[in-house]
């Protein structure tokens, strides 16, 4: 399978299909729990979104935003059911860290949930380790989070 990426501005149609889907897996899975997070996923708050497209079709998105002056944080990470396991996810994030890393990050970090294993071990993976839950996220139960160097700050 041909996977090609794309760098998108957040108002493009299929990057906001995708989100969408995400939204709506969240919905189906936590309830309006999910809602709660809802102020941590503004598209508007993102530098950088990508869509990953197979045979023209989108499969797959990731963006990040700025958590600090030298850290990205990664967030809206999805790719089709049927597109799972066939590295698009790791393609997306790979291209999401090379871009923070030209933007000046040194360091990625991200947030999902505990009770999403895959995902876990997924971002294990690409190299990220279990930190202590930052931001917003400090004291949340049902939130994991995680840390990759992805920059020695030499890329600006």
């Amino acid at each position: 399978m041909q996977v090609t990426l794309k760098f998108v501005d957040i108002g493009n149609e299929d990057l906001k299909l995708l989100v969408g889907m995400l939204d709506a897996y969240f919905q189906a899975s936590w309830g309006d729990v999910a809602k709660s997070y809802a102020p941590h996923h503004d598209l508007a708050a993102m530098s950088c979104a990508v869509v990953a497209y197979a045979d023209g079709k989108p499969v797959g998105c990731g963006c990040w935003k700025p958590y600090d002056a030298v850290t990205a944080e990664i967030k809206r990470m999805f790719v089709l059911p049927d597109y799972r396991r066939e590295h698009v996810a790791a393609q997306v994030i790979r291209a999401l860290e090379q871009h923070a890393a030209a933007s000046g990050c040194h360091k990625a970090v991200l947030e999902t949930g505990a009770e999403m294993p895959d995902a876990i071990t997924f971002y294990e993976k690409q190299g990220y380790r279990m930190v202590a839950n930052y931001g917003a996220f400090v004291d949340d139960e049902i939130c994991v989070c995680m840390a990759k160097e992805i920059s020695d700050g030499t890329m600006r």
